[in-house]
């Protein structure tokens, strides 16, 4: 009996000499959104292509992925963009690409499919790891927009819907 009690302490202190943590746990969130309403768009003034300049805004993850000692793995699955200025309209707006982080990149994309009035721009993940940008608590963003008729001629905000996925690892021991 005396053996055992001396190889299991020797068996913890070998697996924790392995440099892996001997207790874990790994919280999912399958989908949560935030939503940010954002101010300093700059009109878009003629048809064609053109980015706005990058916008910097507040955005935190939920407690139980921002956990200190924890990494975080967060997924852009979807978004929405709804102007909130009074007269402005997305129906020139023909492709939209959201760009995130301090390089902008690619996050999110759209490509209008019907005509007609546009009240909000639906935005679909480019399954981009946004974790890291968003961990400071706020986000930059800029967006490329190809528009084929009148975009918004004016200065504008608008609210918009981020949705992810997050996963995060907190090790104990």
């Amino acid at each position: 009996m005396r053996p055992i009690r001396l190889l299991a302490p020797l068996a913890l202190l070998g697996l924790a000499a392995c440099g892996g943590p001997l207790l874990s746990a790994e919280v999912v969130v399958d989908r949560f959104c935030l939503v940010q309403h954002v101010t300093g768009l700059p009109p878009i003034l003629a048809a064609g292509t053109a980015t706005t300049p990058p916008v910097s805004a507040p955005l935190q993850l939920p407690p139980l992925l921002r956990t200190s000692g924890s990494t975080a793995e967060v997924e852009l699955l979807d978004g929405k963009l709804t102007p909130t200025t009074p007269g402005v309209t997305l129906d020139g707006i023909d492709r939209l690409d959201l760009l995130l982080g301090p390089g902008l990149a690619p996050a999110a994309h759209y490509v209008r499919a019907t005509a007609g009035p546009v009240t909000s721009i639906p935005l679909s993940g480019a399954g981009v790891d946004v974790g890291g940008m968003i961990r400071s608590g706020s986000i930059t963003m800029a967006f490329t927009v190809t528009a084929s008729g009148p975009p918004p001629a004016v200065a504008w905000e608008a609210d918009l819907e981020l949705c992810f996925r997050g996963k995060t690892v907190v090790s104990y021991f």
